[in-house]
């Protein structure tokens, strides 16, 4: 599976708390990893969301990079 599935409770939200903040989330990471939290959030939001399911997102994560392994 590409994400990690988050179910949405009281509990998770009161862990919001306990989370490093955007700010200092933005502040800490390297540009590389800035980009990779974004793929891997928008990633999880659209899953979850169910714009597309994860066999979806893997398939065409496959077709790109089939046609770009040379």
């Amino acid at each position: 599976m590409a994400t990690t599935p988050v179910e949405r409770s009281e509990h998770a939200a009161s862990q919001s708390k306990e989370l490093i903040s955007f700010e200092e989330a933005m502040e800490k990471l390297s540009r590389k990893e800035r980009f990779r939290a974004a793929v891997y959030s928008m990633n999880t939001l659209l899953v979850q969301k169910g714009i597309y399911s994860p066999e979806e997102f893997e398939f065409q994560f496959r077709q790109f990079a089939q046609k770009n392994i040379r």
